[in-house]
């Protein structure tokens, strides 16, 4: 029932989390960021939450400092939303699967079958 609870909870504040980051694409300069998954840890005290970037003029890297950098903005947004004692501190991450999906494809398309 604990895991149930975890996962209700990073869903809920990817949820709110997303609607925030969206506008930083435009903040930032331009593009599209946005939240793919939030990872509660058991004890609730820290939600890691991984970022995709698409086509933004700063790198993705400098996109995660700004978050990391802003998080308490973060935090008091999810505060104002969500009914719950104790907000996570966030850590921000760049999530690379699909930079990873995209590698495995390109390997499995190189190799070729044999005649």
């Amino acid at each position: 029932m604990e895991s149930y609870r975890i996962d209700r909870l990073g869903k809920e504040i990817r949820k709110i989390l997303s609607e925030t980051i969206s506008f930083l694409g435009r903040e930032i300069g331009g593009g599209l960021v946005s939240v793919t998954t939030v990872k509660v840890t058991k004890d609730l005290s820290l939600a890691k939450v991984y970022i995709s970037t698409i086509a933004t003029k700063v790198t993705p890297l400098e996109v995660i400092d700004y978050l990391n950098t802003n998080k308490s903005i973060y935090r008091n947004d999810i505060a104002k939303k969500m009914k719950i004692r104790v907000i996570p501190d966030l850590k921000f991450f760049l999530d690379e699967t699909l930079d990873e999906i995209e590698h495995i494809q390109n390997l499995m398309n190189s190799v070729k079958p044999k005649e």
